[in-house]
C-alpha cells in the first residue's frame, strides 16, 4: 500500500470587496437578469415604460396600452416623426416563431386597416430574448414574410379579432407582401438593463446589485498630494494651537501628532475612496450630499467653545464617528474611517475650520 503524503491546503485569498451588513442580512444579490425572469406580465410591461421613458430623448410621448383592444400595442413611444412600439411578452421561455407571427399577424393587419400607421421602429421586449430559430427569423424580412404567409389560417386568421375571420387575400396579401419588415427586431434583455440603469427608477427597482466597494487601504500615498493641502494645513494649525503657538510651516511635526496626521491621511483618502465607489452605481451627487449631510450633524460640534483648535478637531471627530446615516443610500458601505473623513473633505472644502479667526 503506498504511503499517501498529506498536501497542505491552500487558503482562499479574502474577498476583494468589502463585507457590508447587508450582504450578511440578505446574501447574495439578485442579478438583475434574474430579477427579470421573476417580474409579472404587468410588471414587465411597467419596466419596459421605465426604460422607454428614458431611452431617447427625442420621444416627445411615451405611453402604455395595457389590456384587451392595444391591437398588437404595449409600449408606445412617439414624436412628430413617428412612433415606436415596444411589444412586451412575458414567458418562462423564449419567444419562439410562433409567438412573433402571432403579433406581427396585428402589425400587418390593423396597419392594412388603417388604424394605426406603421411604425418607424418594432421590438420585442422578453425576460429571456428570442429563441435562435425565432433570432434567424427576425434577422432576415424575407422570412418574416414567409412564416407569416405560411402560418396566417392556423395562427391569424381567427386569432386576431374574434368578431372577424381574417382571410390572407386581396389587397391585405399585397399589404404584407410589401411591408417593410426591417422594423421588426429584438430587444436583447442586457441591453434593456443597460439602458434601465440611466433611469431614475433603476435603484429602486434593482438595488445596488454589482456595485460592491473595494475593500480601503490604509496606505495612503507616501507624499502629501496637492489636494490635501488645505486639511493638512489645517490640521496643522490645530496642533500648533493646542501648544499655545503659532504655525509654522517649517516647523517639524511631533511625533505625538504625526499619529493623528498619519490617521487623518487614511481617513481622508477612504472618504475619497467612497467618493470614487458612489461615481457610477448610485444617483448623482450622492456624495455631496452625504458631505452635506455630516456638515449639519457635526456642525453644532464644530461651533461650541473649545479650549483649542486641537479639541475642537477630537471632539467634532468624534461625533462624526457616530453619525448612522441610516436615509443615505450609501449607509451599507460606508464604514467610520469615511465618517471622520468626511470631515476632512469639508475642511478642504473651506466649511469650516479647527482653528477660529
Amino acid at each position: 500500500m503506498n504511503n499517501l503524503s498529506e498536501i497542505e491546503i491552500e487558503i482562499p485569498p479574502p474577498p476583494a470587496f468589502m463585507l457590508t451588513a447587508l450582504d450578511v442580512i440578505k446574501g447574495a444579490s439578485i442579478h438583475p437578469l434574474d430579477r427579470l425572469k421573476i417580474m409579472s406580465a404587468d410588471e414587465w410591461e411597467v419596466f419596459t415604460l421605465e426604460v422607454a421613458c428614458y431611452l431617447h430623448s427625442s420621444y416627445e410621448s411615451v405611453r402604455r396600452c395595457a389590456g384587451k383592444g392595444d391591437k398588437g400595442r404595449d409600449v408606445i413611444a412617439a414624436n412628430s416623426v413617428g412612433w415606436v412600439n415596444y411589444q412586451c411578452k412575458h414567458y418562462s421561455r423564449r419567444l419562439s416563431v410562433v409567438d412573433i407571427v402571432k403579433e406581427l399577424g396585428k402589425l400587418v393587419y390593423y396597419t392594412w386597416r388603417k388604424d394605426y400607421s406603421c411604425p418607424l421602429e418594432y421590438y420585442f421586449v422578453s425576460p429571456l430574448g428570442a429563441s435562435v430559430e425565432c433570432l434567424d427569423v427576425l434577422a432576415d424580412s424575407k422570412k418574416i414574410r414567409e412564416e407569416l404567409s405560411k402560418r396566417w389560417d392556423g395562427l391569424c386568421r381567427t386569432k386576431i379579432t374574434s368578431s372577424e375571420v381574417i382571410e390572407l387575400e386581396g389587397s391585405l396579401l399585397t399589404h404584407l407582401n410589401e411591408f417593410d419588415f426591417s422594423i421588426v427586431k429584438e430587444l436583447p434583455t442586457l441591453k434593456l438593463v443597460e439602458y434601465h440603469y440611466k433611469t431614475p427608477f433603476h435603484y429602486a427597482r434593482f438595488g445596488s446589485y454589482l456595485s460592491r466597494r473595494p475593500r480601503v487601504t490604509s496606505k495612503p500615498p507616501a507624499m502629501l498630494e496637492e489636494r490635501e493641502k488645505i486639511y493638512v494645513e489645517a490640521l496643522m494649525h490645530a496642533f500648533c494651537d493646542a501648544k499655545g503657538k503659532s504655525y509654522n510651516p517649517d516647523d517639524p511635526l511631533d511625533d505625538y501628532y504625526a499619529d493623528d496626521m498619519r490617521d487623518a491621511r487614511i481617513e481622508f483618502y477612504s472618504a475619497e475612496a467612497l467618493e470614487a465607489f458612489s461615481r457610477d452605481p448610485f444617483p448623482a451627487g450622492c456624495f455631496e450630499e452625504l458631505k452635506q449631510q455630516c456638515y449639519h450633524a457635526v456642525r453644532s460640534v464644530v461651533r461650541q467653545q473649545h479650549a483649542n483648535g486641537y479639541e475642537r478637531l477630537l471632539k467634532t471627530t468624534q461625533h462624526a464617528s457616530t453619525v448612522p446615516y441610516t436615509s443615505h443610500p450609501l449607509v451599507y458601505d460606508i464604514i467610520p474611517i469615511d465618517k471622520i473623513g468626511l470631515c476632512h473633505h469639508l475642511v478642504s472644502d473651506n466649511k469650516f475650520k479647527w482653528v477660529r479667526s
